[in-house]
């Protein structure tokens, strides 16, 4: 008779580990597409903007997306074996960090900040959670079936 123990189980109808790592780079991924466009038009249409130090570099906003979206990710995981709605605590607690994203944006003391400046890292944060969350939450409820 073999025995194991829960930490080896895996709980039915959860996602494997290599499922959850395929869901969340494809949404860091994808995020980080739509995070680029989003900006370079943004700089494109208000080019001052790019002074602001979080605007001015592409490979920036590219891992200040990566890092969230895989965050996200182990949160939902997390969530998923622990709660019994896991998607709907996840949007909620998503809500709440989008909106405290905010803050540094239009607070923290840096040079070239400006009003647009921020608004546009603002937008920029929301690009990425609408892009990021429905995929988080879409591909959790479909490996979860």
């Amino acid at each position: 008779m073999t025995v194991q123990t829960s930490s080896s189980m895996r709980v039915a109808g959860q996602p494997s580990l290599r499922q959850w790592l395929i869901l969340g780079v494809s949404a860091a991924a994808a995020a980080i597409v739509g995070v680029l466009i989003a900006q370079a038009a943004a700089l494109a249409i208000w080019p001052e903007a790019a002074l602001f130090r979080p605007l001015e570099s592409y490979a920036r906003s590219a891992l200040f997306t990566l890092v969230p979206a895989l965050i996200a990710t182990g949160l939902l995981a997390w969530l998923a074996r622990r709660t019994a709605n896991p998607t709907a605590v996840f949007v909620r607690i998503a809500v709440v960090a989008l909106l405290l994203s905010f803050i540094p944006d239009y607070l923290v003391p840096v040079p070239n900040r400006t009003l647009l400046a921020s608004t546009i890292a603002a937008m920029l944060h929301v690009v990425a959670a609408a892009i990021i969350v429905p995929i988080l939450v879409r591909g959790y409820r479909r490996m979860a079936e």
